[in-house]
């Protein structure tokens, strides 16, 4: 297909436009980040070369640099001047390999829209080396001005009463960060690298751990919902559809999107065994993660994505898998038995069971936690400049309200979005300068507003 028209066959550099501040000015320099072939054409009298074979990006690239693109490529080198050389593709390739092992630290700078020089001045490399380090997605994953007990530490601030369940989650996804980001084979890689199930009650905090790890960590992470996968060849999602999610939230680095979290929701719901219902087998969703967990090579868009290094997070209620308020004593067998094929429980070596919160848990939480709507109305309220307090017993009242609901901390924001909804109402419509929140007794407001003083 290639060779019957090398002549319009190049190679060239990919190049990505960045930034970094000296003294407090923007300096743009341009980073080589991948070297492809691909087709070279005019469109509306502008060449671009078709980068279909690169592995950084799948998309049209223009050939020149403008202020509108973010990435752009240089052509470099004629294949047909290589072609004597170069019978198959296969070769090529092999010339395109050698070519990446000499990309190293190449920085260009531009001086006129359409030359550029390479930056020798050593002070600048170490300033764009500096600024590279800052940056959420820069192939260095984890962030090193923070240690494990402070990331702990900052995480129990919300997260409240599952302290247990934080260091499991924490320590699982630090190691697999250090592992894929070392210099072990994929063999070994293979055996480090965990992935995890984290269950048990709704309202727990299972998502929140994760987003504020991600967070921490600086690594790329997408919530993915199990009920919408379907097998392969249906309609609806799949696999390489949620590896294109993180790949987008990469910022379409592939590299960085191998070595993120895939968080799979709902994978309880996996197991249901409806004869009345003629979805799409539950099974053959479960069969083909077998093959992600395996670490495979998935192709879309132009992109190859090896799951090897891949954490996948599997997350669900399990609702019924055990008779009692503790979780903590459920087996792999129970997961078989709950209707989690045995083969795929086998790819998932570390299992999380998340405390059901009691009623003094949900206390805490209300008093405790960021996350609190308490504490997030306080904020609001003091940006009114309004007063704001609340009896305890009114924490017993609401928290009595949210366990009924039997959603756990999920409830509580619909509970008290419901108590203060008509109060913020008056206090919009009104002048007021204190709130206080009361438990109620039979037919009385669960606030009490006081209006501000009027000096005559």
């Amino acid at each position: 297909m290639y060779l019957n028209t090398l002549s319009n066959i190049g190679l060239a550099y990919i190049m990505q436009k960045k930034s970094f501040l000296k003294d407090d000015k923007p300096i743009t320099y341009f980073e080589i980040i991948d070297c492809a072939y691909g087709f070279i054409y005019n469109y509306k009298n502008v060449g671009f070369l078709f980068t279909s074979l690169s592995k950084s990006l799948g998309t049209e690239l223009p050939t020149s640099y403008n202020s509108k693109n973010e990435y752009f490529a240089i052509n470099f080198q004629s294949i047909e001047e290589l072609s004597s050389k170069n019978n198959n593709v296969a070769d090529i390739d092999k010339f395109l390999s050698e070519y990446k092992k000499n990309i190293g630290k190449l920085y260009f700078f531009n001086l006129d829209q359409s030359t550029f020089e390479s930056i020798g001045d050593q002070e600048l490399i170490q300033q764009i080396e500096k600024s590279k380090s800052k940056e959420d997605f820069n192939g260095n994953l984890l962030n090193k001005n923070s240690e494990i007990s402070k990331m702990y530490s900052e995480i129990k601030k919300t997260i409240i009463s599952q302290d247990k369940q934080i260091m499991q989650i924490l320590t699982t996804l630090f190691k697999n960060q250090k592992v894929v980001n070392g210099s072990f084979d994929i063999d070994m890689i293979s055996k480090l690298k965990e992935n995890l199930i984290i269950y048990g009650p709704t309202g727990t905090g299972k998502t929140e751990i994760l987003k504020r790890i991600a967070k921490i960590y600086k690594v790329p992470i997408v919530i993915e919902d199990a009920t919408s996968l379907t097998e392969s060849g249906f309609v609806g999602r799949d696999i390489q559809d949620m590896l294109n999610d993180l790949y987008l939230a990469a910022n379409r680095n592939i590299e960085v999107a191998q070595k993120g979290i895939l968080v799979i929701d709902e994978f309880d719901k996996l197991a249901e065994k409806d004869p009345t219902h003629n979805h799409v087998s539950k099974e053959g969703v479960q069969r083909s993660l077998l093959k992600l967990l395996d670490g495979s090579e998935y192709y879309f868009n132009g992109l190859t994505f090896n799951t090897s290094k891949l954490s996948v997070v599997a997350l669900g209620a399990f609702t019924g898998i055990t008779n009692s308020d503790d979780y903590t004593g459920i087996n792999i067998k129970d997961f078989v038995d709950y209707g989690i094929m045995r083969e795929l429980m086998g790819r998932f070596s570390k299992l999380v069971a998340m405390n059901y919160l009691t009623k003094e848990d949900i206390k805490k939480i209300l008093i405790e936690s960021s996350f609190s709507p308490i504490n997030t109305y306080k904020v609001l309220f003091d940006s009114m400049n309004i007063d704001f307090t609340y009896d305890e017993d009114f924490i017993d009242y609401i928290a009595t309200k949210a366990i009924a609901l039997n959603s756990g901390a999920r409830s509580l924001k619909t509970v008290f979005d419901d108590i203060i909804s008509s109060a913020m109402f008056k206090i919009f419509d009104g002048d007021y300068s204190s709130i206080h929140l009361i438990n109620p007794n039979e037919n009385e407001s669960p606030y009490v507003l006081t209006k501000k003083k009027i000096d005559i």
